[in-house]
């Protein structure tokens, strides 16, 4: 009896004590809420926006939306919206500072917001916080200064051309179908053409490949074909320049062409600008424009760094056969595959009749899908006998055997040239021991 009222009195306590965490969470919350407040107040109401920086710019609100005052190009909508949409939502955490102390008391950044009225609120912009997370920002007529986020803040354009659509290329990265760098040392042509089967090219990611310089096909890393694809879109002017110089552009080194599949425009890309930009053209347009290098980084990677590294990477469901061979032993292994009603694939492995335990077997497996070459080959024609052999069956979509098959081939006490399907095409070698660690479950097996 006296256990079963401890009990009690344990879990009563224990109720009590989340029911108080809850309570001073749920405080806690209604207290931070609290001290967030929007900066400017009635912002439907806003008619005209000025915002005084290094230039000055002001956007009025008319029947057909806002619009940037005098404007001499092309306003970039999508731009003008998100910077609303950032002064609408910019909410602050009041703070106690005097301004001398945060850059407010003479401030290079002030926004104006008017209404039909005439009403006008200010808010001026001052340092960034010690954290980095945030800035200090006066609205005039509360006379209260808030830390707001930097991400709002950073919206406000500082210059008219942040407001405009100063993108050089007419292809967009929605119908971009082929890439072509020249960067002086290599022409790497990339697309999304792959000479793999569906079911091979399903380990494949980024359903990019690079055709050239190389003289077999390697899937592009996600990443780089992201930053590639993506990147399109964002190369932007910084300003035109005067065309009396070329800047480097008549003798450049450096071009990428972008094609859609029907048109191509190619940017060649001129000597380093100030501010860590360049000067850059499109081929056959006379103006000339400055574009920051980062802008340019995605295309300037070597063909090595883009690619993926796998000496062949192939999913398990999609293997019928596989056979390992090296000096003292040829491993041969069988898969069946079942789609069950969730259309999920089960894969049972056999090997000399036998079937074999599928989650070890696919643990051993990965080893092998995920081996890499180490560097590039630059030497001879291989002719000896390779000393590995390993080979892939699988059934493509139509039915039809396909054997993929990887030689490597002894260059030196510590290195294989890697040859694919009895070529005499050596892109790459691998080092032998990495090789033989990857393959030692199946020789195991076999043992």
């Amino acid at each position: 009896m006296k256990k079963t009222r401890i009990l009690i009195y344990v879990i009563v306590s224990i109720v009590a004590l989340f029911v108080l965490l809850f309570v001073l969470v749920d405080q806690d919350k209604k207290e931070t809420e609290a001290e967030s407040d929007h900066l400017i107040d009635d912002f439907e109401q806003v008619t005209a926006i000025d915002v005084l920086a290094s230039e000055d710019i002001s956007l009025t609100k008319t029947d057909q939306g806002w619009e940037v005052e005098d404007a001499e190009e092309q306003e970039d909508t999508d731009k003008i919206d998100s910077f609303l949409l950032a002064m609408e939502e910019m909410t602050g955490e009041a703070v106690e500072v005097e301004k001398k102390n945060v850059n407010l008391d003479f401030p290079k950044v002030v926004v104006s917001f008017m209404d039909q009225q005439g009403d006008t609120q200010k808010i001026a912009i001052g340092q960034m916080q010690a954290q980095g997370d945030r800035y200090y920002v006066e609205h005039k007529e509360k006379e209260t200064i808030y830390l707001v986020d930097r991400s709002s803040v950073e919206m406000i354009p500082l210059q008219r051309l942040s407001l405009f659509d100063n993108k050089i290329l007419t292809i967009s990265s929605q119908d971009i179908t082929e890439i072509e760098i020249d960067n002086g040392t290599e022409v790497i042509k990339l697309n999304k053409e792959s000479p793999f089967s569906e079911k091979e090219s399903l380990a494949h990611l980024s359903g990019w490949y690079m055709h050239e310089p190389y003289q077999h096909v390697y899937s592009v890393a996600f990443s780089n074909a992201e930053e590639m694809v993506v990147g399109v879109d964002g190369i932007e002017k910084v300003e035109t320049v005067d065309g009396d110089d070329q800047y480097g552009l008549a003798d450049s080194d450096f071009s990428i062409i972008f094609s859609n599949g029907e048109e191509e425009e190619k940017l060649i890309i001129g000597d380093p600008a100030a501010n860590n930009q360049y000067y850059v053209q499109v081929d056959g347009k006379e103006e000339i424009y400055k574009v920051p290098t980062e802008l340019l980084d995605p295309y300037s990677y070597k063909a090595y760094d883009m690619i993926d590294h796998f000496v062949h990477i192939v999913s398990l469901e999609a293997i019928d056969e596989l056979t390992i061979e090296t000096p003292e032993d040829r491993v041969h292994y069988t898969m069946d595959h079942e789609e069950n009603a969730e259309e999920e694939m089960k894969t049972t492995v056999f090997h000399d009749g036998e079937e074999l335990d599928i989650d070890s077997f696919r643990e051993d497996y990965k080893q092998l899908a995920g081996l890499t070459f180490d560097q590039a080959y630059n030497g001879e024609t291989v002719k000896d006998k390779p000393e590995v052999m390993i080979s892939y069956l699988i059934t493509d979509e139509g039915d039809q055997s396909v054997e993929n098959t990887i030689a490597f081939h002894a260059i030196s006490d510590t290195h294989y040239a890697i040859i694919k399907n009895d070529s005499s095409k050596i892109d790459f070698t691998i080092k032998k021991d990495k090789l033989h660690q990857a393959i030692a479950w199946a020789v195991q097996t076999e043992s």
